[in-house]
């Protein structure tokens, strides 16, 4: 073959191709609580190729049952809390964070957890295995673990309180927040939703009762009474205050209560009792007696009743003196009793000054111009009863006529008859200032 046929013909030339350094991309997203998202990328090549990651997130479900009244008998609590992840794994962490009141109430709930395979094998009887970490809420630190990916862990937790806590801190509370986490590596992790439980220990003592329970002073028409402290595990918020067993006053936060609007010559049985700010109520205290002064005041104005009925009079002279349903609002229903004769009294009209009670030659009780040397408007007020007056007239110096109500209805006249035992002789006299 000549020369020149052997450069004709074409030689194979070796080509080596040499594959193209592909640009990467790694994308990467994660979510917690919402989307985070990081990507990585080389330069820009002719060919590209990418790699998305799955989700980092955790939920939890179980710690809102940790809500809890620690009382005598039920002093501990358990509970399974399941956390579990998204579609990678991750790292989790728990972090507890507590505000109790008192303050250091809640370094006394001792709180107790350990890894269990499922919520069934938590219960207020499963046998602690030896693994389990145990703090209290005040000195709780994050707790940390494993999640695989699309797994779930389920951590038992009981708390507990001892009879002594329970008691030293009874009244308070403790509030704990969860805030559970996962992560990957250092720069991606997801933030769960924050739950939080209260945890209370409610007060069930009742305070002692109040000692010494003493009418101090009284007048016609008021009794002041005084007693000594009751204790309570907690405190004592009031005092309430019983007269003849039916409550009075507002609530009573001192231990000393004067008690208004008494009738004039009227012996009461007071009794004290105190609660605390939970509401619990201590028993009775010991009774005390308080007498009002059995004289009228000359300062002081009066409605007189009779069955439930207020004396009323006419403001015309020789008007009528009738019972009428009572009226605080009517003038006409308040009397003042006027010391003469050292025992007898003239009973005056603030509705009509200068008229008072007089007896008429036919036995009528009328309106008539004040005369304090009348005797048919001198009246004498005996006692019949606890606080039950008749009125008896000083006619011709012999006192055997006594103001009767000869039916309890409203607009009966006043007159006078032989004195008697009977409701329709007996009035109470009411200070109204």
């Amino acid at each position: 073959m000549t020369r020149s046929r052997r450069q004709a013909v074409a030689r194979p030339r070796r080509q080596r191709h040499t594959a193209a350094l592909l640009g990467t991309v790694l994308f990467l997203v994660l979510a917690a609580s919402g989307a985070a998202h990081a990507a990585w990328t080389t330069a820009a090549s002719p060919a590209t190729g990418s790699v998305t990651s799955g989700k980092v997130s955790i939920t939890q479900s179980g710690y809102d049952q940790l809500k809890f009244d620690y009382t005598t008998g039920s002093s501990t609590t358990t509970k399974p809390i399941t956390l579990t992840s998204g579609s990678v794994p991750s790292t989790y962490t728990l972090t507890f964070s507590a505000v109790s009141s008192p303050a250091a109430l809640a370094g006394a709930v001792t709180v107790t957890t350990w890894p269990v395979a499922a919520a069934a094998n938590c219960t207020a009887s499963t046998t602690l295995p030896g693994n389990q970490t145990v703090f209290t809420w005040a000195s709780a630190t994050p707790m940390t673990g494993s999640l695989a990916a699309n797994g779930f862990v389920v951590l038992c937790v009981r708390t507990a309180m001892s009879s002594t806590s329970m008691s030293t801190y009874a009244g308070g509370q403790v509030a704990v927040r969860l805030d559970p986490s996962a992560a990957v590596g250092t720069n991606w992790n997801a933030q769960a939703e924050s739950v939080t439980v209260t945890q209370t220990i409610p007060d069930v003592s009742r305070p002692t009762s109040p000692t010494n329970l003493t009418a101090t002073s009284t007048t016609d028409a008021a009794a002041t009474l005084t007693w000594t402290a009751a204790s309570d595990n907690v405190g004592v918020a009031i005092y309430r205050l019983y007269r003849d067993g039916e409550r009075v006053g507002p609530d009573i936060t001192g231990r000393t209560y004067t008690d208004t609007g008494l009738n004039v010559g009227t012996t009461y049985v007071y009794t004290v009792d105190a609660v605390d700010a939970a509401g619990n109520f201590s028993t009775m205290s010991s009774a005390a007696t308080a007498t009002t002064s059995q004289s009228p005041s000359s300062t002081s104005w009066y409605r007189v009743k009779s069955g439930g009925l207020c004396v009323t009079g006419s403001t015309n002279a020789n008007g009528p003196v009738t019972v009428q349903v009572c009226n605080e609002s009517l003038t006409t229903q308040l009397w003042q009793f006027d010391l003469v004769n050292q025992s007898d009294y003239l009973i005056n009209s603030q509705a009509a000054a200068g008229l008072a009670w007089q007896r008429t030659t036919t036995a009528a009780v009328v309106m008539a111009t004040r005369n304090v040397s009348d005797s048919s408007q001198q009246w004498g007020g005996t006692l019949s009863g606890n606080g039950l007056y008749q009125f008896v007239i000083q006619v011709n110096k012999n006192k055997t006529e006594c103001i009767t109500v000869p039916s309890h209805t409203a607009g009966t006249a006043l007159q006078t008859q032989s004195c008697s035992a009977g409701s329709a002789q007996q009035f109470t006299l009411t200070a109204a200032n």
